[in-house]
């Protein structure tokens, strides 16, 4: 159990990254023909962040 808890941390940790280098960069995403707006990813960084931390103190 705790090899899974430490990779889904790590994924999450992987995840958060991306979305705040996403936010540092300004990255535009397009989903079918569609611009994803930058506050998705302001909510998607909180809430993996706060996951990975979750799963590294739980471990």
């Amino acid at each position: 159990m705790k090899n899974y808890i430490a990779i889904s941390g790590s994924i999450f940790a992987i995840v958060a990254f991306a979305h705040l280098l996403r936010i540092i960069d300004g990255w535009e995403v397009i989903v079918n023909d569609q611009a994803v707006p930058m506050h998705i990813s302001y909510f998607a960084f909180v809430a993996t962040g706060l996951l990975a931390v979750w799963a590294f103190r739980s471990k």
